[in-house]
This record gives structure tokens, sequence and C-alpha cells, in this order.
């Protein structure tokens, strides 16, 4: 629905109308269809592109924006030395994380 905002969609479409009136009215049924529906054979191909393209830009940029909260974390898990990295969406009870100047508080947290 978001194409029939676009002007010139609904321009094309209103000229489609108006061609097929005034093509049935001078050149009869059959004749008179030539026009109106290439035009509107026409809205159809450029309303079908264009929800395609809208639709694989949305699913990239929600890609993007899921891929940008993954945020990466130095965990201590079993040794109070050795850290292992994680992404956030891992964590569990019981980890201890460290902090960097700049990051994000990945998880609720006790702060030691």
């Amino acid at each position: 629905m978001e194409n029939f905002k676009d002007t010139i969609n609904i321009i094309l479409l209103i000229a489609a109308i108006v061609s097929l009136a005034i093509g049935i009215l001078k050149d009869g049924f059959p004749d008179g269809l030539i026009n109106g529906a290439s035009i509107l054979v026409a809205l159809c191909i450029i309303i079908v592109v264009s929800s395609g393209n809208n639709y694989i830009s949305e699913l990239r940029l929600a890609k993007i924006v899921a891929s940008a909260n993954i945020q990466e974390v130095a965990v201590h898990r079993g040794s109070a030395t050795a850290t292992e990295t994680i992404e956030t969406t891992e964590m569990v009870v019981g980890d201890v994380f460290k902090f960097k100047a700049g990051e994000k508080c990945p998880a609720d947290c006790l702060l030691i």
C-alpha cells in the first residue's frame, strides 16, 4: 500500500482509468482497451518491483539492526585468570565478566 502513496503511481492509475474510458467510448470494447491496459500493466510491474525492493531492503535493515546489538564480552568461567570471549546472548547466571571503558553493561549484574 506504500506504493499508492506515491504521486506518480496515483497519476498513472488515473491515466489508466481515463484512457480505458476514452478508449472504450471511442473504439468500442475490445479495441479500446489497448492503451489503458498497457498503462495498468506498466503500473503493476512498477508496484511489484518497488514492493520487492522495499521488502528486501527492510530485511537487510533488520539484519543490520540485529547484528548491531550483538556485543562480545570477556568472561571468567571457572578460572580467576583465564577469560574466554563470548557473545552477550550466551551469558548465564554466575558468569563474571570484565568491563572495559566504553562498553555497555551486557546483563543485569552485581558490580564486584
